[in-house]
């Protein structure tokens, strides 16, 4: 059994993610509210930064109330100091044909 417990701990290795490849992985089983988004960062600045980075490579898409996507030009503005703090709850994410091909 000692032999087996071995190699079982030896097939399977913890790895640390980063936040943002985190987010995709938690968004390969669909759109979450940005607030869901936001518990894997461990401040609101990483968090900015973070999403930011998603939505500027093109991997994530935002979205409003009503379902579209919000576009470029409001991101910074969105996610300025505390912008998106208000929205979490109310703004969507989910990921794009481009971060589903950096996860496989």
């Amino acid at each position: 059994m000692t032999a087996i417990t071995k190699s079982c701990s030896e097939e399977f290795r913890v790895t640390n993610m980063s936040p943002e490849l985190e987010t995709l992985d938690s968004l390969l089983g669909g759109e979450l509210s940005l607030a869901v988004i936001r518990a894997l960062y461990p401040d609101a600045e990483a968090f900015n930064r973070g999403v930011l980075a998603l939505l500027s490579s093109g991997e994530v898409c935002v979205l409003g109330v009503d379902g579209g996507a919000v576009p470029s030009w409001l991101w910074r503005q969105l996610f300025a100091a505390e912008g998106v703090a208000n929205e979490l709850e109310l703004l969507r994410i989910k990921i794009t044909d481009k971060g589903i091909q950096r996860m496989s």
